[in-house]
């Protein structure tokens, strides 16, 4: 293979920093609609909308089901349809306007009167997040393992990838409140911070769509080694896949979890009495975010990818675990989120890195390599997980009593609060730290690799 200015050509290459940072700036855009959901979106339907929580969990729920579905649907496309842009970069370019109008739609409450906005929130959020995210965070997500096969790489593009996440969190997360206070606290307020995001998006996309390349695909179409892909097998071969599933598994409660960040509007608001505390709490997590993967990309070679996740996931076990000691002091709450902030960069900036190592691992396994389907474990993951968490945190709030657009809550609903966003993520985190300890493609990864460069020689061979 040769080398020229210090980079691989073909699929095992290495990337130019152009590359990594080009890929990864995706994410920020990404999160101009994920952190908003996850975030704000259960408030704005209460307390803008003024939908009650129980109808705002249900609709949440019976979306993901549905957002689930759309993964498979996008997933399949990705095999079947090819331009001379490739596989994956297509999609962003195809998307990212529909991404912009979608999301603005979304955040925005015109007075249809009570079902018409059940109706018009149920329609726009699933034209958001179950047709267009999917459409663009699918393809995104598949990118990595499209444009090199390098694992070192791959762990590279995704740490750039949540650096960049977590700055659009970091960034969603602080200015939303403050901007819709700008532009004069009511439901126009939101559209037009919305707006000013879909812009914003908008030009991110289309930064990745110009600055990555699919080696790995163009590799395989100057071979001649593309093939289609038979859909039913392929998703066979992921049932078959121990790694992707378990990944699966991770993503879904990882997306629980971030479900129930929408609990900390609430919690600032209603028992903290301080709504600036979200975006303080977001800038202190994040920032050490951005520290715990500088560290990730040094010890990344040595540790492997499992041991960094599972240290990352026991160290947002403490951090959820130390607010027990004062629940309402800031000290330890700005302490737990530095704490949070570094467990979450730890398993953020391995785990998409890890998904990417299951495509060649479904491939030694099945002789089946389908970048679109095995990434859907990401979207589905995230989705459904997401959905059923925002739909606890509706039904939750409902159960104990919550009242939309009420300045002032019942002990009962302040009491459901406090349950959400002190012991639930405990017992997710628990669960998780145990699924990862089965995760072994580490250790196997290079041995699988030699294998299927033996067999890629045996086959030309042939020819």
């Amino acid at each position: 293979m040769k080398q020229t200015n210090n980079v691989y050509e073909g699929e095992n290459r290495s990337l130019h920093m152009k590359e990594r940072i080009g890929y990864g700036v995706g994410d920020f855009a990404n999160n101009m609609m994920y952190a908003p959901v996850n975030s704000f979106f259960t408030y704005f339907l209460t307390n803008v909308a003024g939908l009650g929580a129980g109808i705002v969990g249900t609709i949440l729920l019976l979306s993901r089901l549905m957002d689930g579905v759309s993964d498979l649907i996008v997933g399949t496309f990705m095999e079947k349809i090819h331009s001379k842009h490739g596989k994956a970069r297509p999609w962003l370019l195809w998307w990212c306007v529909p991404f912009a109008v979608s999301l603005v739609l979304m955040f925005s409450a015109p007075d249809f009167g009570t079902t018409g906005k059940i109706v018009y929130a149920f329609l726009t959020y699933n034209l958001a997040v179950t047709v267009v995210y999917t459409a663009i965070n699918l393809p995104f997500g598949s990118l990595a393992a499209l444009m090199t096969k390098n694992q070192t790489e791959r762990g590279y593009l995704n740490i750039s990838k949540m650096v960049f996440a977590f700055g659009g969190g970091m960034v969603v997360n602080a200015l939303t409140l403050p901007l819709v206070k700008y532009f004069g606290n009511d439901s126009s307020a939101w559209m037009k911070t919305f707006v000013i995001y879909g812009a914003v998006a908008v030009v991110l996309f289309l930064v990745v769509f110009f600055t990555t390349k699919e080696a790995v695909t163009e590799e395989a179409e100057k071979n001649d080694t593309v093939e289609k892909v038979n859909i039913s097998e392929a998703l066979k071969s992921l049932v078959n896949n121990k790694y992707w599933l378990i990944l699966l598994a991770i993503f879904f409660l990882n997306s629980v979890v971030n479900a129930f960040i929408g609990v900390n509007v609430y919690y600032a608001q209603f028992i903290m009495k301080d709504d600036s505390l979200v975006g303080s709490l977001s800038i202190f997590q994040n920032i050490a975010s951005f520290v715990a993967f500088a560290m990730c990309t040094a010890i990344i070679r040595k540790a492997g990818k499992q041991k960094i996740a599972i240290a990352g996931v026991a160290i947002s076990f403490v951090g959820y675990a130390m607010v027990l000691v004062n629940p309402t002091s800031y000290a330890v709450l700005y302490t737990a989120a530095v704490v949070k902030g570094i467990g979450n960069a730890a398993l953020s900036g391995v785990m998409y890195g890890m998904l990417a190592d299951t495509v060649e691992y479904n491939d030694w396994n099945s002789g089946i390599r389908a970048e679109g389907l095995v990434f859907s474990a990401n979207s589905i993951g995230q989705k459904i997980g997401s959905g059923i968490g925002s739909a606890i945190l509706g039904w939750v709030l409902a159960g104990f009593g919550f009242v939309s657009s009420s300045a002032i809550q019942p002990d009962s609903a302040i009491n459901g609060i406090r349950m959400i966003f002190l012991y639930v993520p405990i017992v997710v985190f628990a669960i998780m730290f145990v699924i990862l300890l089965f995760y072994k493609l580490d250790e196997e990864y290079g041995g699988i690799v030699k294998e299927l460069e033996a067999r890629a020689e045996k086959k030309n061979a042939q020819k």
